[in-house]
């Protein structure tokens, strides 16, 4: 495993994918790092994220994006994590997938990393090392979230790769179903955040066939199998607190849900349902197009994944 850091310094504009229809970004006071190397035959790349006077022994959020990349998943999280990590001081990866995809634990070979068998598991492993080279992160708390291939992405370390999370969050992605799966899990109990959109017209909340680019892309669980799967793997029962969230915005057309499976001394699941939301992280920064579907105004993401992660860790 090969890595080069490159560069000190991230211009905004090179990763800027679209205009958003709020462009009232906050503002951050950290530096980028570019990387780029060969991991297990591909160049790979991303970016780093480090607030100023970043301490050793910080935790290490991996944000992976959907059908993008490093610079997509930013806008798509409207910068919100990086003004968590200059509050909270952590550092954020950015990664790049092969042709903006990831290899994810769906058999269905329609992205390119699944058709080129890239290493994305080796690549991950690669970042952690370098991440604990250059700033002594805290190895006990190293997080993933991701967003559609990326949420599945994190799923996938979740299954394969449990001793190197402290927790994870998936929002618009749903496990793959059995005769669909890919992956070899390990059986071991993670903390899991999912928040899915019951409109979502990509990753359809009751499973069944998934369509990428208008082709089938093989069976998903639905949302409530999903969860039913990380409630099982982390001993919990089937009693969970729910809770219907205050309604915000009087002109929005969504409400969210939240089930929250917890016991003493085990892994919590937790559950976002966002009635009548699509295919989007919701945040208060970043609009994702209509052709996604609805983005609700109830919450932001950012902050629930962040307080989410940080009581996984408190309690491990």
């Amino acid at each position: 495993m090969r890595l080069a850091r490159l560069t000190s310094l991230f211009v905004l504009p090179a990763l800027l994918l679209g205009t958003p229809a709020r462009a009232e970004f906050p503002e951050s006071s950290g530096s980028f790092t570019r990387s780029i190397g060969t991991i297990a035959g591909h160049e790979r790349s991303f970016y780093f994220y480090a607030p100023k006077d970043l301490n050793p022994g910080a935790p290490f959020l991996f944000v992976f994006h959907g059908g993008g990349d490093g610079g997509a998943a930013r806008e798509g999280t409207g910068h919100g994590f990086e003004v968590l990590a200059d509050k909270e001081g952590f550092l954020i990866a950015y990664p790049d997938g092969i042709s903006r995809s990831w290899n994810t634990c769906r058999k269905e070979p329609l992205s390119a990393a699944k058709r080129m068998k890239v290493d994305d598991v080796a690549f991950v492993e690669a970042m952690i090392a370098q991440a604990y080279a250059t700033y002594r992160i805290d190895l006990k708390r190293v997080f993933a979230m991701g967003h559609s291939n990326g949420g599945q992405l994190a799923h996938r370390l979740a299954m394969e790769r449990p001793q190197k999370f402290a927790a994870i969050a998936a929002i618009s992605a749903n496990l793959p179903a059995p005769e669909n799966m890919d992956c070899m899990p390990a059986g071991a109990p993670m903390p899991v955040l999912v928040m899915n959109g019951t409109a979502d017209p990509v990753s359809p909340y009751q499973g069944g066939k998934r369509l990428r680019q208008g082709r089938f892309a093989g069976e998903t669980l639905s949302t409530d199998e999903t969860l039913r799967y990380w409630v099982a793997m982390n001993g919990l029962d089937d009693t969970p607190e729910k809770q219907r969230l205050p309604h915000i915005t009087s002109s929005d057309r969504t409400s969210v849900d939240r089930v929250t499976w917890r016991a003493p001394g085990k892994a919590a699941a937790v559950l976002y349902t966002i009635n009548n939301g699509g295919h989007l992280v919701p945040q208060p920064y970043w609009r994702f197009p209509s052709q996604v579907g609805l983005q609700t105004g109830d919450i932001d993401a950012t902050q629930i994944i962040w307080d989410f992660f940080k009581d996984a860790a408190s309690r491990k």
